[in-house]
């Protein structure tokens, strides 16, 4: 049984991995990337495009719109990661996806 020392003292395995860089060969390769179009940025802005002006001008209400906005956001980030796994024509490490 591990003391309290001892449990303080671990190093976690996340910090003893290796941090891997890009390449030099994936640097020269997006060096001239310029990318247009991207789409919508939708960031915080999801359910006041979608709903009445109204329904944000109750305080009381914010903070239920800033929780559903927050997991939108997250379900499109996931969308996107889903995406970004199974498409052939994307790198992994892409951020520049619709």
């Amino acid at each position: 049984m591990a003391n309290l020392t001892q449990k303080e003292n671990a190093v976690s395995s996340k910090s003893q991995r290796f941090r891997v860089r890009p390449s030099y060969l994936n640097s020269a390769k997006h060096l001239s990337d310029n990318f247009l179009n991207l789409g919508y940025e939708y960031q915080g802005k999801i359910l006041q495009k979608m709903t009445s002006s109204e329904l944000w001008a109750n305080p009381r209400q914010k903070p239920l719109f800033a929780q559903l906005e927050g997991m939108l956001e997250f379900i499109l980030e996931q969308v996107k990661y889903i995406k970004k796994t199974f498409s052939i024509a994307h790198d992994k490490e892409s951020v520049n996806l619709n």
